[in-house]
């Protein structure tokens, strides 16, 4: 009776250790640099398998670095302090793993990339055509979403107890679809003038490789777009904690 006893009093803890080596939740240290903040969560389906599901955010806010790329950059057209972004991104994707260790070592990860971007683009426009300056300048708000497929390559590994890991993203790429709608009210409403100035920016705006596409009234503004996307993944230090 008491090794029964000792049996049912051990089951949960041996359950749990059967488990163990199946989930990790990880934290990837990088990209906190650039107000990223970014988890996954890995299942192992096998020794060679496993399925990870990625979640990061950008909180909307002003550019990461913003003073480093001002430097950067000679056009005072140009104001970093008014451009805004945010974006969230959701990751599922397979690994296969070279070794027959138990999802550790080399790997080659297919994977799709959903992407959402909210974003504040300040627009300004100069006109002197009419023998006067004349200047438009306006924030246009909106969201680009974007659909991608692609792959990556790492190594992960066990470090203290074998309950952490480490896992480096060497290098990947993913490729999709994007569409996007930027829009701009305007209080007080535009002149006749300032719109036409505005619509001739909006036309000849050099969006390649995207395609875009906008329209100017006396109280709001908006621009679609749609294209190509490409995306890096890589150099990414991650830690995680086996459960």
């Amino acid at each position: 009776m008491k090794k029964i006893i000792c049996v049912l009093l051990l089951l949960p803890t041996l359950l749990f250790a059967q488990k163990s080596s199946k989930n990790i939740i990880k934290v990837n240290l990088s990209s906190l640099l650039l107000r990223n903040y970014n988890f996954t969560y890995e299942r192992s389906l096998s020794k060679h398998m496993s399925f990870s599901l990625g979640f990061r955010t950008m909180p909307y806010g002003n550019v990461p670095m913003e003073g480093t790329i001002s430097e950067q950059i000679d056009d005072k057209s140009v104001n970093l302090s008014r451009l805004k972004l945010g974006n969230i991104a959701i990751t599922p994707e397979i690994r296969y793993y070279f070794s027959s260790k138990g999802n550790q070592g080399f790997y080659a990860a297919p994977y799709a990339r959903y992407l959402v971007y909210e974003l504040t683009a300040p627009i300004t426009v100069e006109d002197k055509s009419s023998g006067q300056l004349m200047q438009v300048d306006r924030d246009f708000k909106g969201k680009i979403t974007s659909m991608n497929g692609g792959l990556m390559f790492g190594i992960q590994y066990p470090i203290w107890k074998n309950r952490m890991v480490f896992d480096f993203w060497i290098i990947g790429a993913h490729f999709g679809t994007s569409t996007g709608i930027l829009t701009a009210e305007f209080k007080p409403a535009l002149t006749a003038d300032e719109q036409a100035v505005l619509q001739r920016e909006v036309d000849n705006l050099d969006t390649s490789p995207f395609k875009s596409v906008g329209k100017v009234t006396a109280n709001s503004a908006q621009i679609n777009t749609e294209g190509p996307w490409l995306g890096v993944r890589g150099l990414g230090i991650n830690l995680g904690f086996k459960f």
